[in-house]
């Protein structure tokens, strides 16, 4: 720990050069009482050392604590708090109407179950201190849960995504016929922005301008605004894909138009960033550029991991799982500076002084001294 010390009214520290005037009047005044004549052969009758200068002591010392309490003293201290990381980790889940097929020809469960109880199981073992938000999404991403630490919040969006409960967000999902996983990613990593403390929070021309910057070309030049670098905003987030969808670039409907998000530049996004991707694709049907983005030089963004199309439910548990080893959270420190002010102590004990120095003068059995 460190200390350092600042003080409010610094000029109250020169009321200490008064003190040699302030005793000097005192002493003037004092032999100007009329005294009778004392004659010297009680001089060894006097007190001496301490006891005959208490009063110029305790004098000095008050008035010390109390020049010390006007200027009030503070000192900082570096404090160390150990403590839990938070993760940051947004799910998102592919609900088109592919998702919809059972997971082999022997089973009525679908895909879109298998997937929600990955989901369920994942949100149940993290931690309580992690924020996870829930992204739904076919030919356009929903958000159906921003970063919130409410498990219970989090089990009740992913309840309307059942087949069995056929509502109407399931509806609408699963009727689209597109996997725009980029516009998924992008609408999560946006969710992430929002988060940002007030100061650095992106405008809304900020973000429009970057998303700008995703719409071209695979490889194009990415403007990251500086805010984003200078307080290393990826650090302990990350965005979970499940798909059984091809995982392209593009989003085939709109590749022309450009009017979606390229997701390898997406990619490059988090990994400048530092936030970290991992793509579950049953199916295993992920375009060639997306895998050489994932397996870029730099930052490490993240796996992709690769399954069977019929995919069993004990093997997305263990993808889970293993998502949940990568993402484990850290034991960090805080050094934390914490300001604590000196003059109620300087103020208790000046005005204490104070009051020994009255009784002193006033009590009978006290007097002697």
């Amino acid at each position: 720990m460190m200390a350092s010390l600042e003080v409010t009214y610094p000029w109250a520290l020169l009321l200490v050069l008064l003190i040699p005037l302030v005793l000097v009047l005192r002493r003037r005044w004092r032999e100007m009482l009329p005294f009778s004549r004392v004659e010297s052969g009680f001089d060894a009758l006097a007190p001496a050392g301490i006891a005959r200068h208490y009063e110029t002591l305790l004098f000095v010392a008050a008035y010390l604590c109390l020049v010390l309490s006007v200027a009030d003293i503070g000192y900082a201290r570096q404090e160390v708090e150990e403590f839990i990381e938070s993760k940051w980790i947004f799910l998102t889940l592919d609900m088109s109407g592919s998702m919809k097929r059972p997971i082999n020809r022997f089973s009525d469960q679908t895909l879109d179950d298998l997937a929600l109880d990955g989901i369920e199981s994942f949100i149940a073992i993290r931690g309580v201190e992690d924020y996870i938000g829930l992204v739904a999404f076919s030919s356009i991403p929903k958000l159906l849960a921003p970063l919130t630490f409410d498990h219970r919040l989090l089990r009740d969006k992913i309840e309307l995504l059942r087949r069995k409960n056929h509502t109407p967000i399931y509806r609408q999902l699963t009727s689209g016929g597109g996997t725009n996983a980029s516009e998924a990613v992008w609408l999560a990593l946006s969710a992430f922005f929002s988060m940002l403390p007030e100061k650095n929070r992106l405008s809304l021309e900020e973000i429009a301008a970057l998303r700008n910057f995703l719409l071209g070309a695979s490889g194009g030049l990415l403007d990251v605004p500086e805010k984003l670098h200078q307080q290393d905003f990826g650090t302990g987030k990350a965005v979970i894909l499940f798909t059984d969808g091809r995982i392209e670039p593009t989003l085939r409907a709109h590749k022309r138009k450009g009017k979606v998000p390229n997701l390898v530049n997406v990619i490059e996004l988090m990994k400048t960033l530092g936030i970290r991707f991992y793509i579950i694709s049953v199916g295993g049907e992920v375009d060639e550029a997306v895998v050489r983005a994932m397996e870029g030089v730099g930052r490490d963004v993240g796996r992709i991991f690769v399954t069977a199309k019929s995919l069993q439910q004990q093997t997305i548990h263990e993808v889970y799982q293993e998502i949940d080893n990568l993402e484990s959270n850290r034991n960090l420190t805080r050094v934390t500076q914490v300001t604590r002010s000196t003059r109620p102590f300087f103020a208790l004990a000046g005005w204490l002084l104070v009051l020994i120095h009255v009784l002193l003068r006033n009590l009978p059995r006290l007097r002697r001294l």
